[in-house]
């Protein structure tokens, strides 16, 4: 009964685990930054550093909300 127990357990674990996240790219994160500040990728990265950019993508992959200043 035990054996039989852990089995279904195992079974139910393996259901219920969360597939694995997909990386997403920089790119994506930057074009979303972009259209979040209503503007186009080239002007957003014109206007900011990579430093700024990098930390914006940290927040926003962190789940981290906030506003774009332009």
């Amino acid at each position: 009964m035990a054996r039989a127990d852990a089995e279904i357990d195992a079974a139910f674990e393996e259901w219920v685990e969360p597939e694995p996240r997909v990386r997403i790219s920089d790119l994506v994160w930057v074009c979303r930054l972009a259209r979040r500040s209503h503007t186009t990728y080239g002007k957003f990265v014109a206007d900011h550093t990579q430093e700024e950019i990098q930390a914006m993508i940290q927040r926003e992959q962190e789940g981290d909300t906030y506003e774009i200043s332009i």
